[in-house]
């Protein structure tokens, strides 16, 4: 993914077309148990993994420092 600037209008259309996560800049579909998914990277400080249903809650200040 090119850099893009992050706001909720664009994570709201990631989420219409089905991505779930943000991992190191990439947009992700995950098959499966989200929850599981998300935990082999619980540890790992990189990439920065990001849950698209909590980054549309955060506030647009902060969704441009990503």
């Amino acid at each position: 993914m090119e850099h893009t600037q992050i706001n909720r209008k664009k994570i709201e259309q990631w989420l219409a077309e089905g991505y779930d996560v943000l991992q190191g800049g990439k947009l992700l579909k995950v098959e499966g148990d989200l929850p599981e998914f998300l935990e082999q990277f619980a540890d790992e400080a990189k990439p920065k993994t990001y849950l698209l249903k909590e980054l549309i809650t955060w506030p647009e200040a902060e969704l441009k420092k990503l």
